[in-house]
């Protein structure tokens, strides 16, 4: 066997039939791929790692990621495993501890102290390890010196005969009458918008302008303003072009408690059952928030375990 870097030679369909017998779950198509990972500008290359068995037939691979482009919405401080697979035929021959080993050796070399696994912020296919869909996969990372730090989830909600609750109703009512205003994403709200990002959530704002520089801001962003027409909350669906992919959102700290999130959700709801758009989910929330979406009837269905591990100090 053989590990080597990822080619401009490489034909990306093989790449991508490799990635999907490996990780059935998490199918990826050649446009989905090309724009997370190919055109992700932390892509690296030598950190796409392929191995090979004497017949040069790809049997399993390895992508990490590092921090080249100063971003808004990444951590500076880790690398990521984001995703790593091995042909279901080439499984228990030590493939997938090379891979591990390799990369992790790369980006020792490159000056990185420590490794989370899945989630990478800007690009992430899933938040971490998936030992439901994926059973062996917790214990392979341990055996590797991965060491679990938390959990989360991914929900979702079916949309059809969808109406707001009479309950947010009302306090949506109640808000606008005390000023508050929730209305579309119009290009003219860009600064606003901007600022109030950068200074209570500088880790969306990436993904948040990507839709807006993508011309989808105005169908997919919806705003909660104060009185003094100020923004004070925000929510957002289509992260990457998935027209079902809820989130994300946020309140202004201060305004929290209010029912402002719980209104940006279901007019978010609405806006998507509008568009017939009938079924929506997100990637990842931390379990704290599990009661929170819970009442909004969305449904846990996937779990995931967060991993990372230190390098060197």
């Amino acid at each position: 066997m053989t590990i080597r870097s990822y080619s401009a030679r490489d034909e990306i369909d093989d790449i991508i039939a490799l990635w999907n017998v490996c990780l059935p779950q998490d199918m990826v198509d050649q446009s989905n791929f090309c724009k997370r990972v190919i055109f992700d500008v932390n892509f690296d290359p030598d950190l796409f790692l392929i191995a090979e068995d004497g017949d040069k037939v790809k049997v399993g691979f390895a992508y990490g990621v590092r921090l080249r482009v100063r971003d808004e919405n990444v951590e500076s401080d880790k690398a990521w495993i984001v995703a790593i697979g091995v042909h279901p035929k080439h499984r228990r021959k030590g493939i997938g501890s090379a891979l591990i080993s390799t990369l992790e050796n790369t980006l020792v070399e490159r000056g990185e102290k420590a490794i989370s696994l899945g989630a990478y912020p800007a690009n992430y296919f899933f938040p971490g390890v998936d030992s439901e869909a994926y059973e062996e996969s917790v214990a392979f990372f341990k055996n590797c010196g991965y060491i679990e730090s938390g959990k989360s989830v991914s929900m979702d909600l079916h949309l059809r005969g969808y109406q707001m609750p009479l309950k947010y109703a009302e306090i949506k009512a109640k808000l606008i009458e005390n000023g508050f205003a929730f209305t579309p994403f119009r290009l003219r709200d860009s600064m606003p918008t901007y600022d109030f990002l950068r200074e209570y959530f500088p880790h969306w704002l990436s993904g948040v302008r990507g839709n807006i520089l993508d011309g989808r801001g105005e169908n997919t962003i919806i705003l909660a303003w104060d009185a003094n027409r100020e923004v004070a909350g925000f929510v957002m669906r289509a992260m990457d072009g998935t027209e079902e992919r809820f989130g994300p959102f946020g309140v202004r700290p201060s305004l929290q408690g209010k029912g402002i999130g719980g209104v940006l959700f279901h007019k978010m709801m609405e806006s998507m059952v509008a568009q017939r758009i009938f079924y929506t989910y997100f990637m990842w929330t931390g379990e704290r928030n599990i009661d929170i979406y819970g009442q909004w009837d969305m449904k846990v269905y996937r779990t995931y375990i967060m991993m990372d591990k230190v390098l060197w100090q």
